[in-house]
Protein backbone atom coordinates (compact mmCIF):
# COMPACT_ATOMS: atom_id res chain seq x y z
CA UNK A 1 0.00 0.00 0.00
CA UNK A 2 1.05 3.31 -1.20
CA UNK A 3 0.88 6.68 1.69
CA UNK A 4 0.77 9.89 0.65
CA UNK A 5 4.72 10.50 0.47
CA UNK A 6 5.05 7.61 -1.44
CA UNK A 7 2.07 8.80 -4.15
CA UNK A 8 3.92 12.67 -4.02
CA UNK A 9 7.37 11.40 -5.02
CA UNK A 10 6.39 8.94 -7.77
CA UNK A 11 3.86 12.53 -8.99
CA UNK A 12 7.57 14.15 -8.68
CA UNK A 13 9.56 11.90 -11.37
CA UNK A 14 7.12 13.76 -14.36
CA UNK A 15 6.02 16.99 -12.46
CA UNK A 16 8.56 19.88 -12.85
CA UNK A 17 8.61 22.44 -10.26
CA UNK A 18 9.54 26.30 -10.27
CA UNK A 19 10.57 27.54 -7.08
CA UNK A 20 9.61 30.58 -4.88
CA UNK A 21 12.42 32.98 -6.48
CA UNK A 22 11.61 31.95 -10.28
CA UNK A 23 8.04 32.51 -9.62
CA UNK A 24 8.98 36.62 -8.05
CA UNK A 25 10.74 36.69 -11.65
CA UNK A 26 7.79 35.41 -13.40
CA UNK A 27 5.32 37.53 -11.55
CA UNK A 28 7.59 40.97 -11.72
CA UNK A 29 8.58 40.32 -15.41
CA UNK A 30 4.71 40.39 -16.02
CA UNK A 31 5.02 36.53 -17.37
CA UNK A 32 1.37 35.48 -18.30
CA UNK A 33 0.91 32.46 -15.85
CA UNK A 34 -1.99 30.91 -14.08
CA UNK A 35 -0.76 31.17 -10.45
CA UNK A 36 -3.26 28.81 -8.93
CA UNK A 37 -4.21 28.70 -5.13
CA UNK A 38 -5.53 24.88 -4.04
CA UNK A 39 -5.46 24.83 -0.56
CA UNK A 40 -8.93 25.24 1.40
CA UNK A 41 -10.96 28.32 1.55
CA UNK A 42 -10.21 28.66 4.94
CA UNK A 43 -6.27 28.62 4.05
CA UNK A 44 -6.76 30.79 1.29
CA UNK A 45 -8.66 33.91 3.37
CA UNK A 46 -5.40 33.64 5.55
CA UNK A 47 -3.49 35.23 2.90
CA UNK A 48 -2.50 34.69 -0.50
CA UNK A 49 0.26 35.21 -3.14
CA UNK A 50 -0.39 38.15 -5.61
CA UNK A 51 -2.68 37.58 -9.18
CA UNK A 52 -3.18 33.95 -7.66
CA UNK A 53 -6.79 32.39 -8.74
CA UNK A 54 -8.40 30.25 -6.19
CA UNK A 55 -9.57 26.37 -6.94
CA UNK A 56 -9.57 24.08 -3.99
CA UNK A 57 -7.76 20.97 -4.44
CA UNK A 58 -10.85 18.88 -4.48
CA UNK A 59 -12.66 20.78 -6.95
CA UNK A 60 -9.74 21.53 -9.10
CA UNK A 61 -9.73 19.18 -12.19
CA UNK A 62 -14.02 20.39 -12.50
CA UNK A 63 -13.11 23.77 -11.88
CA UNK A 64 -9.64 24.61 -13.72
CA UNK A 65 -11.48 25.19 -17.37
CA UNK A 66 -12.80 28.11 -15.68
CA UNK A 67 -9.62 30.07 -15.52
CA UNK A 68 -7.19 28.31 -17.52
CA UNK A 69 -6.84 26.26 -21.15
CA UNK A 70 -4.58 23.70 -22.00
CA UNK A 71 -1.74 25.84 -23.48
CA UNK A 72 -1.32 27.99 -20.28
CA UNK A 73 1.75 28.52 -17.98
CA UNK A 74 -0.06 27.31 -14.73
CA UNK A 75 1.53 26.94 -11.31
CA UNK A 76 -0.22 25.56 -8.54
CA UNK A 77 0.47 25.87 -5.01
CA UNK A 78 -0.38 25.15 -2.15
CA UNK A 79 1.04 25.12 1.67
CA UNK A 80 4.14 23.61 1.52
CA UNK A 81 4.54 21.84 -1.86
CA UNK A 82 2.64 18.47 -1.71
CA UNK A 83 -0.61 19.01 -2.56
CA UNK A 84 0.26 21.16 -5.78
CA UNK A 85 2.42 18.42 -7.08
CA UNK A 86 -0.29 15.58 -7.06
CA UNK A 87 -2.59 18.59 -8.96
CA UNK A 88 -0.18 19.00 -11.22
CA UNK A 89 -0.29 15.82 -11.81
CA UNK A 90 -3.75 15.33 -12.15
CA UNK A 91 -4.00 18.67 -14.74
CA UNK A 92 -0.93 17.13 -16.62
CA UNK A 93 -3.44 13.71 -17.18
CA UNK A 94 -5.99 15.82 -18.19
CA UNK A 95 -4.12 17.19 -21.39
CA UNK A 96 -2.68 20.12 -19.77
CA UNK A 97 0.80 20.85 -21.00
CA UNK A 98 3.23 23.64 -18.94
CA UNK A 99 1.80 23.17 -15.38
CA UNK A 100 4.28 23.32 -12.86
CA UNK A 101 4.60 23.00 -8.86
CA UNK A 102 5.68 25.19 -6.12
CA UNK A 103 8.23 23.89 -4.65
CA UNK A 104 7.93 24.53 -0.74
CA UNK A 105 4.34 26.32 -1.64
CA UNK A 106 3.44 29.89 0.28
CA UNK A 107 5.51 28.59 3.33
CA UNK A 108 8.35 29.32 1.80
CA UNK A 109 7.22 32.38 0.06
CA UNK A 110 6.07 34.00 3.05
CA UNK A 111 9.63 32.48 4.89
CA UNK A 112 11.56 34.36 1.99
CA UNK A 113 9.39 37.51 3.45
CA UNK A 114 7.74 37.56 0.05
CA UNK A 115 4.54 40.23 -0.10
CA UNK A 116 1.04 38.22 0.04
CA UNK A 117 -2.61 39.43 0.02
CA UNK A 118 -5.12 39.01 2.19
Amino acid sequence: MKNFQDLVQEALKNVPEVDIYQLKEKIESNKQIKLIDIREDREWVSGRIPSSFHIGRGVLEKSIFEVADSEDEIILYCASGFRSVLGSKSLNEMGFKNVFSLKGGITDWVSAGFKIEE
